[in-house]
């Protein structure tokens, strides 16, 4: 016979089994490589690194609803998000022939007035899919992640500081809300299946070659 000590115990472990499914939840979105998720992505160490990225708004391009600037080669940043290590986490999510780009990494800042992105799907750059990646650095914003699966069905996620979502090219279309209450601040870059960049390739370098 069940008594008050045994039904206590189960309605015990009952909530430690629901805290744990709302803690892990949203750790990854989705389950194809269309768009990822994932959250608490770089150790405290390397996070703590990342946080450390000159913000001063004078060393940035400012485009019409953001400030963008490319990172140099020779930035810790490129050491960080294509080490070994990082390539390993990604690629039983992505695609086993990931690898670093030599696009450069680019640092952005979102502004309190920008007026966000609009639906699109990412540009093809090489003869296979590309994944690009949006790392969360700071988020003060009510800025939204939007996408469409493949099944209709409209998603939104805010994206937490120290959090990495990926979309592949020519995937879901997707977009970003104005930020609205405050800026957001993220890192941009590529993990590529293959080393044949296409003309889009080129015409995206040509741009970065201008940026001062």
């Amino acid at each position: 016979m069940i008594n008050k000590k045994n039904i206590c115990f189960l309605i015990l472990i009952l909530l430690v089994v629901l805290l744990l499914f709302y803690l892990l939840k949203d750790d990854k979105v989705e389950a194809n490589d269309n768009l990822v998720y994932i959250e608490n992505f770089l150790d405290e160490k390397d996070f703590q690194k990342i946080l450390k990225l000159d913000t001063d708004k004078n060393t940035f391009l400012k485009e019409s609803f953001r400030y963008i600037k490319p990172l140099k080669k020779d930035s810790y940043v490129y050491d960080i998000f294509y080490s070994q290590k990082i390539i390993n986490k990604l690629k039983p999510l992505l695609s086993e022939k990931i690898k670093k780009s030599d696009f450069p990494i680019e640092h952005r800042i979102y502004p309190i007035d920008s007026m966000g992105m609009k639906p699109h799907k990412d540009t093809l750059m090489y003869d296979k899919p590309q994944y690009e990646a949006i790392f969360t650095i700071r988020n003060k914003s009510s800025s939204y992640t939007k996408w469409i699966d493949d099944d209709g069905k409209l998603h939104k996620k805010w994206t937490k500081p120290n959090s990495i979502l990926i979309v592949k090219a020519l995937g879901y279309e997707h977009s970003v809300t104005p930020p609205k209450t405050g800026e957001r601040e993220i890192l941009k870059m590529i993990y590529t299946q293959s080393d044949n960049p296409n003309d889009n390739y080129y015409r995206e370098m040509n741009r970065f070659n201008n940026i001062v």
